[in-house]
């Protein structure tokens, strides 16, 4: 194999790792979003966890468009548990739920960084491939 071959075949690997390292990257961001919507509806349970009574509240509509709603009984909260399958379930069991969602999915991120890791460090080992081979080209 030439030496023009070797750097040739080591850049398309280069690109293919790259554009893993891209998709990684999103769904990096998509985590990110996830957690904090996770977040703030937390927040929005441990508010009706302490709230006495009937509590008014906005209704987002969506599109930027809200409602004020009664909620007549915030005890109880409609959770969903996977495949379009809502609970009702306690605030406290709610707030469960969510903290066992979120540390999911804060377990995914952690393992999709160490893997974008480990892919920059195999980018990196080829890039000093190609200077080698391109160093011992010119030496020749």
């Amino acid at each position: 194999m030439t030496a023009e071959n070797a750097i040739q075949e080591r850049l398309i690997f280069l690109e293919e790792l790259r554009r893993e390292a891209e998709g990684i990257q999103a769904r990096i961001v998509e985590i990110q979003l996830i957690k904090e919507e996770l977040k703030r509806t937390l927040e929005s349970l441990e508010f009706f966890e302490k709230a006495e009574g009937d509590v008014e509240a906005l209704l987002n509509l969506g599109g930027g468009v809200f409602a004020y709603v009664d909620v007549k009984n915030s005890r109880k909260m409609l959770v969903d548990v996977g495949a379009g399958i809502v609970v009702e379930k306690e605030i406290k069991e709610a707030i469960e739920t969510l903290n066992r969602k979120k540390e999911s999915v804060e377990e995914t991120e952690k393992k999709l960084r160490e893997l974008l890791e480990q892919i920059a460090k195999q980018m990196e080992k080829i890039q000093k491939e190609i200077a080698e081979i391109a160093r011992t080209e010119k030496q020749e």
